[in-house]
């Protein structure tokens, strides 16, 4: 499931170092603008079938990929 949200971000932002560091913090390293994260979650809940508030989710969930991947996890 990583790999998959990896390739949803490299393809929103162009960002390329995930793979090799996935507990890198996407919002303090400015890798998720506010258009990427919406489009993130548009994207997250079409591959994999889930429905995500984003006035529910904790800020910090949206930090990493490993969290990212926590929070798909907890809705399957």
């Amino acid at each position: 499931m990583e790999d998959i949200i990896i390739e949803i971000i490299e393809e929103l932002t162009d960002f390329k170092g995930l793979r090799e560091n996935k507990n890198i913090d996407l919002l303090e390293n400015e890798i998720l603008d506010s258009l990427a994260f919406i489009e993130l979650i548009n994207s997250l809940e079409e591959k994999f079938n889930v429905e995500i508030q984003p006035t529910q989710v904790n800020p910090d969930t949206w930090r990493s990929v490993e969290k990212i991947s926590e929070l798909v996890n907890s809705l399957q």
